[in-house]
């Protein structure tokens, strides 16, 4: 991904000017700065929160603009956010499991009747998400609520949605806050 002169202004106050940052495939990249510096809004704009005032973004050669945050996963891009973005009304494995969304094969039609296929699509996401979230080692909390867990845990339920869906780019926004 790379974002070229990208610039961003909230009214008078401008938070990006002329940016510019590329990351290539297997590379990490690390943003530092102190709080207001503009590392949140940059990877807002790279996930189209933000629209930038001037600059482009591209994303495997191609321009990526206009874009919708919900389309991330599909086009392989997964954040997290600085918080833990956790919906509390679902387990730990149901909010890993919602970050697969792109994964899933069985249609709404498939769901609602209750139809074989998918059964076998939940079962295939859940073990995916049961994966995810033993690699960081937080499988024991999967039947919790978020509210229920201590914040390092939350976070890194966070960190096992956005790797479930294995992105071939990983956008961590204060990975490490709270741990």
């Amino acid at each position: 991904m790379s974002l070229n002169e990208v610039t961003v202004a909230f009214g008078g106050l401008t938070a990006l000017e002329d940016v510019s940052v590329a990351v290539d495939s297997g590379e990490v990249v690390g943003v530092i700065g102190p709080n207001g510096a503009g590392k949140t809004t940059l990877f807002n704009v790279a996930c189209g929160f933000v629209r930038p005032r001037s600059g482009h973004i591209l994303w495997e050669g191609k321009p990526l603009s206009n874009h919708k945050p919900h389309q991330l996963a599909s086009l392989g891009i997964s954040r997290t956010l600085q918080g833990v973005g956790l919906w509390p009304r679902l387990t730990v494995l149901e909010n890993v499991i919602a970050g697969l969304h792109v994964a899933a094969k069985a249609d709404f039609g498939s769901a609602l009747l209750g139809l074989p296929r998918s059964s076998r699509d939940e079962r295939r996401l859940s073990q995916r998400a049961r994966d995810a979230l033993e690699k960081l080692g937080v499988a024991e909390w999967a039947g919790r609520l978020p509210g229920e867990l201590p914040y390092g845990v939350q976070k890194r339920v966070s960190l096992a949605r956005a790797l479930a869906g294995e992105p071939r780019l990983l956008l961590l926004d204060e990975p490490a806050s709270g741990l």
